[in-house]
């Protein structure tokens, strides 16, 4: 009986013992995973936080880069080739910058590629360094930003380059520089992260032939703060990240590639995460785990009972500590900084993982304004008072808010419904932004809001194409000055674009090969028949010597800032026209023309040097802003002075109000053809330009009557007392 207890009592041990040793072996595989998962979070860390570091020193570079190249008076120092000039105004901004620590050294580089100041050296300067820095070569070359790695003659360094323009003439590059140890030093600032700067021996030695450095694999390492980096184990490899120990420490050793300019990899950013406390934690419970489960052979019993507990809170604590570092990781990715929003990252995530039945893009029409004026920090006030309210708008709707970039935010609908309750539920949303007034530091701000959405009309709408066609849609209600614009597959907006890429190509070689002319249409008096003006009107000629109708390029001048050459050649040749002919001469003007002011310049300087001003009508398009009374009206009084007439165009399809026309001091009225194209059937199209006519006599205003196409046209226009005539039924347009 005793041998059956004892062998009973041996079996139990036994199993007992087999099941603690079950128990530990589980235990230290879960050790292991949590281990692993740290490693795994700090490595995402240093991939984070690399990136954010370069990103605030590119940004650095550049914000001081943009600062120099935009100030006009800095670009005119350096065309006119002033260097204590340049040097006095630039000194202040480069200072400030250095002392932020944004920046080691700038200077200017003639297009010829010699240096034309240091602001660090002001007096060295004259030297060509183009075959030492390919990357100058390249942005005199192209002409076009550029922001990369490189090797100067003091270290490596990340380099901003910036090309310079005076008059659309190139003039030179700014470059602004900052050592490589600025990102390291950030680094260190922000999260304790060790780095060090490998780069390839062999371009090393190329461009500087007597550094010395610790290599490894075919890389020097340059710049490092910490003393680890000097002694790498033999396992050591670029190409992965590995948990390493290194006196008596661990750590998480991640590298990525630094590439130039041509994309061309040239160093690799070692960086190092401590993770000695870790790894010992994970040690210190391997022997505590081993010493509890010797007392669990000798205490069963309380051991089963209490161990256990103890050893799953213990799994459960360093599970929520990995868990919080993943949330935090998640967090930065994908939530708005300001607002505590979701941003765009998260709602693409949430398109391709959730089915929107609409997306509503919202965008800030006076932001900037609101910056300029007020400043950024009440800017950021505003963006908070206005996300407040858009909340309370959507509250009781079925849409979740994201913060986009910039000024704009994107409301998505993620239940169904019917297109009334839909359009009912934006105009509340409108509705109540409308009312909203933020009281912001004794400053009353209203915020105008634009609005382009896109509805998902079937299952099978690509998820993506939703945030595209609500992007469409509202860049297409700004453009059309809409307060609100829903996507339509009619509205051809890509084939516009690729329409103004086809066209901006053909202009720019047109601009380059002068190949522009003036065409002229006759205006006639009502009275006697005689032609008392010629309208100028721009043409384009092709490649092919046929002649093409602005409707087809200048829409794409505008979108690609080519608008005001071609300004300039209409308002050189008119000129040339006025020495040369008798004639009376009209040239229309937009709002861009009057508010750019190189073609105002340009047009003053010609009034100036012409004897024949009395002789030149300016046609200002009612629709574009002529509201702008301040603007307009100092230009129109400066034109007067020279015995220039004033004429509105289009008259009858914009504002049409006879109270602005009165405060502009104008003297003629082109009426739109849109009035004039039925007037001899229309009886409403009659009342209106019998108003016109009678309004404008007793203004002293005359009237001219645009699209003439037919005689029936003609003689009612006569009728009702329209002064001047203007259509292809008296004159096309032709060249003089």
């Amino acid at each position: 009986m005793n041998k059956i207890k004892q062998r009973a009592t041996l079996y139990s041990i036994a199993l007992v013992i087999l099941l603690i040793i079950i128990f530990i072996v589980t235990i230290i595989q879960d050790k292991k995973h949590v281990l692993n998962e740290k490693t795994s979070a700090h490595r995402a860390l240093l991939r984070n936080s690399f990136d954010l570091a370069i990103l605030d020193t590119q940004k650095g570079l550049s914000e001081l880069a943009c600062k120099i190249a935009g100030n006009r008076d800095i670009v005119d120092a350096f065309a006119a080739q002033d260097r204590e000039k340049l040097y006095r105004l630039t000194l202040p901004y480069f200072e400030e910058a250095k002392q932020r620590g944004d920046v080691d050294m700038s200077g200017f580089i003639g297009a010829d590629g010699v240096h034309f100041l240091r602001l660090q050296e002001p007096k060295k300067f004259g030297d060509n360094i183009l075959h030492k820095r390919p990357v100058l070569a390249h942005a005199i070359t192209t002409r076009q930003s550029v922001t990369t790695l490189d090797v100067t003659i003091y270290d490596v360094s990340v380099v901003t380059i910036i090309p310079i323009f005076k008059n659309e003439s190139f003039i030179g590059i700014i470059q602004t520089v900052a050592k490589i140890d600025r990102v390291q030093k950030r680094l260190d600032a922000h999260s304790g992260i060790k780095s060090a700067i490998a780069f390839d021996t062999k371009k090393l030695k190329n461009l500087l032939p007597d550094s010395n450095h610790i290599v490894y694999q075919g890389y020097s390492i340059v710049s490092s703060n910490d003393p680890l980096f000097n002694q790498l184990p033999a396992t050591f490899t670029f190409n992965e990240s590995n948990r390493y120990s290194i006196a008596s420490n661990d750590y998480v050793i991640a590298s990525r590639p630094l590439t130039n300019y041509q994309n061309e990899i040239i160093a690799m950013m070692t960086c190092a995460f401590d993770i000695t406390e870790d790894v010992a934690e994970y040690e210190r419970e391997i022997r505590n785990l081993i010493a509890i489960s010797l007392f669990l052979v000798t205490v069963v019993g309380i051991i089963l009972h209490y161990g256990f507990n103890i050893l799953i809170r213990r799994i459960e604590r360093d599970t929520e500590i990995t868990r919080e570092l993943n949330q935090k990781l998640e967090h930065q990715l994908h939530t708005d900084n300001l607002t505590s929003l979701p941003n765009r990252n998260a709602l693409i995530r949430d398109i391709h993982a959730t089915r929107f039945y609409a997306l509503i893009l919202l965008n800030i029409d006076n932001f900037k304004e609101i910056n300029d004026f007020y400043g950024h920090a009440i800017g950021d006030e505003t963006i908070l008072a206005l996300t407040q309210s858009i909340q309370e708008a959507i509250r009781d709707l079925p849409m979740q808010l994201y913060k986009m970039p910039s000024d704009e935010y994107a409301i998505a609908l993620s239940e169904s419904m019917s297109s009334a309750n839909l359009e009912a539920a934006r105009l509340s949303i409108v509705h109540h932004l409308q009312s909203q007034y933020y009281n912001l530091h004794g400053a009353s701000i209203y915020v105008t809001l634009t609005m382009g959405m896109d509805i998902a009309r079937s299952r099978h709408v690509h998820a993506i194409d939703l945030l595209a066609n609500a992007d469409m849609a509202l860049k297409s209600a700004k453009k059309r000055r809409l307060s609100y614009q829903l996507y339509d597959e009619t509205m051809q907006i890509r084939q516009e674009y690729q329409h103004n890429i086809l066209w901006s190509k053909k202009l720019k070689e047109a601009i380059e090969e002068k190949q522009f002319c003036l065409y002229y249409q006759p205006i006639f008096d009502a009275k006697n028949g005689e032609i008392v003006e010629h309208e100028a009107l721009i043409r384009m000629i092709d490649n092919n010597g046929e002649i093409v109708s602005p409707g087809f390029f200048l829409p794409a001048a505008r979108q690609s800032r080519l608008y005001p050459l071609l300004s300039q050649f209409v308002i050189e040749e008119i000129f040339t026209m006025l020495e040369t002919t008798p004639y009376t001469f009209s040239m229309n003007l937009s709002i861009d023309d009057i508010f750019d002011k190189p073609t105002k310049e340009f047009l003053i300087q010609k009034l100036h040097a012409s004897a024949h001003t009395h002789r030149i009508i300016f046609e200002l398009l009612e629709s574009e802003g002529i509201e702008n009374y301040p603007e307009v009206s100092a230009f129109i009084s400066e034109v007067k002075r020279f015995g220039c007439r004033i004429a509105i165009d289009d008259f009858g399809t914009g504002y049409s109000n006879f109270a602005h026309i009165i405060k502009l001091d104008v003297d003629i009225l082109k009426i739109d053809g849109s009035l004039i194209r039925n007037v001899d059937t229309d009886t409403n199209a009659q009342t209106i330009l019998t108003a016109i006519t009678e309004f404008s006599k007793h203004l002293g205003l005359k009237t001219v009557a645009e699209f003439v196409h037919s005689e029936a046209v003609y003689n009612k226009c006569i009728e009702l007392g329209v002064d001047y005539l203007q259509g292809y039924y008296l004159g096309e347009p032709k060249p003089l």
